[in-house]
């Protein structure tokens, strides 16, 4: 990349990996190349099954502005197909996030806003310095915070997820945790101590039992309360317990030790 620092770091140790984004001059925000750098990261850290957590971090003073403005100010000059596209890049980094078959942890200084709100909520846990800062400002720039929408809605409701959309205001750790956006709120010299721990304790889970309890709770969050949503967990339940997982946690279990996954 001509001796420029690349968009996004990644690093694994101990069975988690560190998905960094590395644009603190741009607060992190996305262009298309970043956007393809990251799902191509994504695809990595999927198929290596020595990553067993994924950690969502950004370096500088903030976690992620969202679309790049910069890049963003380009589109009028481009044909509807071309922006489609661009916005698309955007809205497949969430989904990607959101669908990894592993659990994932957004670590979140700075500020977190429009899109950037998007990739920390596609995450299965947020945990937040205290001063952190959180807004979906879009509005207030004339643009619609799109990547965000389906993640904001399933994490606070419709009602809110419209109020936060229209306002486009700022708000505190504390305000985004009663709402529900984020998990946990920790002094800021506390933050990679907690993301850690959080980590080393979903490291305990069987790592086929984590994928599937991801793709089902998404399934079954679709469907109505009904007898289809029986027989599907009755399925998945009888077809687990014969893995070879199953029968090494259950193993461990009655000999007192520790699953293979877990040491």
């Amino acid at each position: 990349m001509n001796g420029t620092a690349p968009p996004v770091l990644l690093s694994v140790a101990h069975g988690i990996a560190t998905v960094t984004l590395n644009r603190p001059k741009e607060m992190n925000s996305f262009d298309g190349a970043t956007a393809r750098t990251i799902l191509e990261t994504l695809a990595r850290v999927a198929g290596d099954p020595a990553c067993r957590v994924v950690v969502f971090a950004a370096n500088g003073p903030a976690f992620s502005a969202g679309g790049d403005f910069n890049w963003v100010l380009t589109w009028p000059d481009r044909s509807q197909q071309e922006r489609e596209e661009g916005a698309l890049a955007m809205t497949q980094v969430v989904q990607a996030i959101y669908n990894l078959p592993k659990p994932t942890i957004a670590r979140v200084q700075g500020a977190a806003v429009g899109g950037g709100v998007g990739v920390m909520l596609a995450c299965d846990y947020a945990i937040a310095a205290e001063d952190a800062r959180f807004g979906l400002t879009s509005v207030r720039n004339g643009l619609l915070a799109g990547i965000a929408i389906a993640v904001l809605i399933q994490a606070v409701g419709a009602r809110r997820a419209r109020q936060l959309l229209m306002h486009g205001g700022i708000f505190g750790a504390r305000e985004a945790l009663a709402m529900g956006l984020i998990d946990r709120v920790v002094p800021a010299d506390r933050l990679d101590a907690e993301v850690a721990s959080l980590a080393a304790e979903l490291r305990l889970g069987a790592p086929s039992v984590q994928a599937l309890i991801k793709r089902l709770v998404t399934r079954i969050a679709a469907m109505p309360a009904d007898d289809a949503v029986v027989d599907l967990v009755a399925s998945e339940v009888a077809a687990q317990c014969v893995t070879d997982e199953a029968r090494e946690g259950m193993s461990a279990f009655l000999a007192k030790r520790k699953p293979g996954w877990a040491t």
